[in-house]
């Protein structure tokens, strides 16, 4: 006849090997199940090909709509230059810069972002997804009078 211990150790067995298999599966689905939530969004830069879609704003109140593919801006970030190609027909009051290349730089100022094309402040830039907006009425010293609002997409 087998001893009250001898019946027990099936048992005391098959919990050791319940506990052992459930802590198994538990680690299994913990770490199959982590991901990297830690990955930031890309940085959005001014790099790459923004075509100019509207102008407003300045002394006579402006508000020109242009179609893709008419003022188009290549933002070269090792060179730091600007290449427009600018072929707008329009007789509009202002257009952006004529075709050509130009030498840009970007300032941080107050957590702003300003650009400066050949030297001279351009206007604060603000880039969301594929939007860049360049406002001249802002630029470091405060706010400036009779800007223009540049509005590109990619």
């Amino acid at each position: 006849m087998l001893s009250q211990e001898e019946k027990n150790k099936p048992k005391k067995e098959n919990v050791k090997n319940n506990i052992f298999n459930l802590l198994l599966t538990l680690c299994v689905l913990i770490f199959t199940n982590c991901t990297n939530d830690d990955t930031l969004p890309p940085i959005e830069t001014l790099h790459g090909t923004w075509h100019l879609i509207n102008i407003n704003g300045g002394f006579a109140g402006i508000d020109d709509d242009y179609n893709p593919g008419t003022i188009i801006w290549t933002f070269n970030s090792e060179s730091l230059t600007i290449d427009v190609d600018n072929n707008s027909s329009q007789e509009n009051i202002y257009s952006g810069f004529e075709s050509g290349t130009y030498l840009y730089s970007i300032v941080e100022n107050n957590s702003n972002d300003y650009i400066l094309i050949n030297e001279e402040e351009f206007g604060n830039y603000i880039i969301s997804v594929n939007e860049l907006i360049i406002d001249q009425n802002e630029i470091q010293d405060g706010v400036g009078a009779d800007g223009f609002i540049l509005q590109f997409e990619r």
